[in-house]
């Protein structure tokens, strides 16, 4: 009891201090209050004395009134004095207190006076009054300069008229400061000590109040331990009935008769009943029962439940049933105990569960074992059990069809006659780590094992298998779900091999790219400084050096054609080349591709024939633009495909015909439209091929022994032209015999429509004059290709030619004075040309400079990339005269049009297309 005391003793004490200390302080502090309202009364009477005695003195100039106007200043000069000491970081009380006696307070009321200040200075209740009194020590101070200004003006003398005016004017401005001041500090001590004085009301209140709520406690706690010590009877008296309860199982009871004497709460919900007055005093064999008499009168033998409650013996009865109120029966298991009294029988005591469930799981089980073993039986995967020796005990249909096996062959052999020697000892070793102790196995189940089986024909064939083991009543399961991946494993042979396949064509296009751009730069000074020296004619050279010259030209031109020829193939092989089908004039590109090769029939001396307008073309074959337009209107023929690439499959297959024909021999290129398709023919007068050299005439670099004669070659040009070809949905047919010459026949889709293509006219490659001035700035790092572009700048005085060794350099010149074309190279020393390319556009100083990319990268891909980066034209090394010379002669014109007063910019598609390349 006095341990369940104490909280309350001490809760009450708690309150008690509280409320006291709650009272001491209230009146300490209403105290406090109260002395600085005296104080101010002093501080406000010293104030006006002095100022009485002050203007005394200015009137009378005695000695008597000005020490009289210190004297009254005393009180607020000692109250500044304590302020001060209290205002300091660590407070001087003794100062304080000397200050609140100096200024009259009384002494018993100076420790709250330095307590109030101390603790409430920066609070509501005293921050607005000190902040009044601040100001007031400031205009005490003024009033103290100014009477010892005028004591030590006057010294004894009377003041002048006008002096005494001032000093009473500037006495009555302070004393009126002052007053509103002293208005002020009382009327914020009133507030202060209203607030202060509900403040303190209301804690007592509320002080009163947890007093009082302490006390209901207490009177509340007292009634509850009464009404626990009830409680704690009731709780005992019902404590047998509750553990009853408590049970999962049907638990009840029956006295010598046979009748209920008590019933669990799980027992009346299994019976259907709500209450044990339903039960208690009946006989419960009769009630619960069914097929019982209602008497419960039977044979021993007849009735075990009944036995158990006559000749109160234990049983234990499994699958029995007991009769539910609404007179349903269900399943249940129950035992029956004796009971005795003082070793006198008085009862027996039954305990049961309702097992309808378990029996409806077990049942539900079994068919869901039936539906398990059907469906294993038809997953594609082989599943095959073993127990604990490794002989086979289940093998569902896929096993049967993978291993070719009947299960009635199967079960009870071991599970290595299904495997090779090497994977039967592999899996008989993890079945040992499987069988093993739990935590004893280092094997993780489920881990994907790689096994090499066997069919019962003896076929071997790679699978890939899962073994997991479970705990039956028999001993340890075994369950290996295989797979047969003959097919995924020749399919990832062949994905591999075509990745390898893949990867070596990436690293081929490498290797090309490196190479046509290592051949390329020196090729730029080869043929470019040879080019300068044939049209140089301020240094003419003799016949022989010119000769010299030409052997120079031509066999750059010959290695510049290999690696050509060698990076169209590789794109073509690899997939990547791509083309632009569309409708075409074969009699227009056929007149272009006559043009090209016109100069190379009259080196070897070999007349060109046409049939394009039904005459012969002379070695000098050169239409004129005026016949060339009349014979498009009357005789166009139009096809499906690429404009560039079939002027390139005609210019190689008239080159072949011209450098393997006879001397003073005959090409011949006719067109024959046959309804849906047109065969362009080029035939020649030559020697023609035998049926095994045809055999081997589209293989690559094979000349067919043409490499020991003095026709120049480079054994591709064939192969490439049929797949540029077949790649315009077109064929090429190679006709040829001993002695009789060849015929390639070209056979390319109709097109639908009759209209032409537009071309854009290509610039004169000559300067008519006319073009204004035009600044260059070159950026390039090789002083090869510097100095070369320097000769062909000279070809043109009116171009202004500056360059840059590296992309910093040029972006420099580019901001200080913008040229009006740059010619970048796409690989500089510090950047890339692309890199360039971005900056200068995205500069607003230079934004609007023409540019124009200049690379020995000929990559149809890295060309597509600059001019989509920026780039208006892209023309590679080696560098042609006629190309940039057209392109100088274009941007002259479009510039000088631009810059001609009044004249509109010029259309985009010419700022982007000044030229044709």
């Amino acid at each position: 009891m006095r341990r369940r005391s104490w909280p309350v003793v001490v809760s009450l004490g708690t309150v008690i201090v509280l409320q006291v200390a709650l009272a001491i302080f209230s009146i300490e502090l209403m105290s406090a209050v109260r002395s600085y309202v005296v104080g101010e009364s002093l501080y406000s009477k010293g104030q006006k004395d002095a100022q009485i005695h002050l203007l005394d003195y200015v009137e009378f100039s005695r000695e008597e009134d000005y020490r009289s106007f210190l004297r009254a200043l005393a009180a607020p000069l000692g109250d500044r004095a304590a302020r001060e000491a209290l205002d300091q970081p660590q407070p001087d009380v003794a100062a304080a207190r000397a200050g609140f006696l100096a200024g009259g307070n009384h002494p018993s009321d100076i420790d709250g006076l330095v307590w109030l200040y101390r603790w409430f200075h920066d609070s509501s209740l005293m921050a607005d009054a000190i902040a009044s009194w601040k100001e007031g020590d400031q205009a005490i101070t003024e009033m103290l300069a100014l009477a010892e200004s005028t004591h030590t003006a006057l010294q004894g003398r009377a003041p002048s008229a006008e002096q005494a005016a001032q000093l009473r004017a500037q006495s009555a401005r302070i004393n009126l400061r002052l007053t509103e001041l002293e208005r002020r500090f009382s009327a914020q001590l009133a507030t202060a000590a209203r607030d202060a004085q509900r403040w303190v009301i209301g804690m007592n209140i509320a002080v009163a109040a947890l007093l009082a709520l302490v006390g209901l406690w207490i009177i509340r706690q007292s009634l509850h331990e009464r009404e626990s010590a009830d409680l704690e009877i009731r709780r005992r008296q019902h404590l047998l009935q509750q553990l009853l309860d408590s049970a999962a199982e049907g638990l009840f009871g029956v006295d010598t008769e046979g009748r209920c004497t008590f019933i669990n709460r799980s027992a009346l919900s299994l019976l259907g009943y709500s209450s044990a007055a339903e039960l208690v005093g009946r006989p419960m064999h009769a009630l619960i029962h069914p097929g019982c008499a209602a008497d419960g009168v039977r044979a021993s033998s007849a009735c075990r439940l009944h036995d158990a409650f006559l000749l109160r013996e234990a049983t234990h009865e499994l699958g029995d049933s007991f009769r539910h109120r609404d007179g349903h029966a269900f399943s249940v298991e129950y035992w029956s105990y004796p009971m005795s009294e003082d070793g006198r029988p008085n009862g027996v005591v039954v305990t049961f569960f309702d097992i309808s469930e378990r029996l409806r799981t077990q049942e539900a089980l079994r068919k869901s074992e039936v539906r398990l073993a059907k469906l294993i039986d038809t997953v594609a995967d082989a599943v095959v059990s073993m127990d604990g020796s490794g002989d086979i005990v289940f093998f569902n249909r896929s096993a049967e069809r993978i291993f070719r096996r009947a299960l009635a062959d199967t079960v009870g052999l071991p599970f290595n006659v299904l495997t090779a020697p090497a994977s039967g000892a592999k899996l008989a070793t993890l079945m040992q780590d499987l069988v093993r102790p739990v935590g004893a196995s280092g094997v993780a189940p489920g881990a994907v094992q790689e096994l090499t089986c066997i069919r019962s024909d003896g076929e071997e064939f790679p699978a890939e298998a899962t073994v997991s083991k479970i705990e039956i009543d028999q001993g340890v399961l075994v369950t290996i779900v295989l797979r047969d991946v003959s097919e995924q494993l020749a399919a990832r042979r062949e994905r591999e091999a075509r990745e390898a396949l893949e990867n070596s064509s990436r690293a081929k296009t490498h290797f090309l790219s490196r190479m046509s751009h290592e051949l390329r730069t020196p090729l730029n000074a080869v043929l470019g400084f040879a080019q300068l020296m044939s049209i140089d004619t301020s240094r003419t050279l003799d016949t022989e050096n010119r000769s010299r010259v030409k052997h120079i030209e031509k066999a750059g031109s010959h290695l510049l054609a290999l690696v050509n020829d060698v990076l169209d193939l590789s794109m073509v092989e690899s997939g990547r080349l791509s083309l632009s089908l569309e409708t075409v004039d074969a009699r227009l590109v056929a007149e272009e591709a006559l043009t090209v090769v016109a100069p190379l029939a009259r080196d070897n001396g070999i007349t060109l024939e046409t049939l394009l307008t039904h005459r012969t073309v002379d070695a000098s074959f050169a239409p004129a633009d005026g016949d060339r337009s009349t014979r498009l209107d009357a005789f166009g023929v139009w096809v499906h495909a690429d404009r560039v690439r079939l002027r390139q499959v005609l210019i190689n297959l008239l080159t072949n015909a011209i450098k393997y024909n006879t001397r003073n021999g005959r090409v011949t290129l006719s067109l024959q439209p046959q309804g849906d398709v047109c065969q362009v023919l080029v035939a020649d007068t030559g020697t023609g091929m035998t049926a095994e050299q045809l055999a081997h005439l589209f293989e690559p670099f094979n000349r067919l022994g043409a490499e020991r004669s003095a026709v120049e070659g480079t054994g591709i040009g064939l192969v490439l032209t049929r797949q540029l070809v077949e790649l315009m949905d077109g064929r090429l047919d190679i006709d040829s015999a001993r002695g009789r010459g060849t015929t390639a026949t070209v056979t390319l889709p109709r097109a639908s429509t009759t209209v032409p293509t537009p071309r854009t006219t290509a610039l004169p490659a000559t300067n008519d004059g006319q073009t204004g001035p035009l600044d260059v700035l070159y950026a390039e790092d090789n002083e090869v290709n510097i100095e070369l572009m320097r000769q062909v700048t000279k070809l043109r005085p009116s171009v202004h030619f500056r360059y840059a060794t590296s992309g910093a350099e040029a972006m420099q010149m580019a901001q200080e004075q913008p040229p009006d074309l740059m010619l970048i190279d796409m690989n500089l020393g510090d950047t890339t040309g692309m890199q360039l390319a971005q900056s200068i556009r995205s500069n607003p100083a230079t934004d609007g400079i023409h540019l124009v990319a200049l690379s020995a990268d000929a990559l149809p891909g890295q060309i597509r990339t600059a001019l989509d980066g920026g780039f208006e034209n892209y023309l590679t090394k080696p560098i042609n005269f006629i190309e940039i010379l057209r392109v100088f002669d274009g941007y002259s014109k479009l510039c000088e049009s631009t810059k001609a007063p009044g004249a509109s910019p010029a259309p985009a598609d010419e700022r982007l297309h000044p030229t044709e390349s």
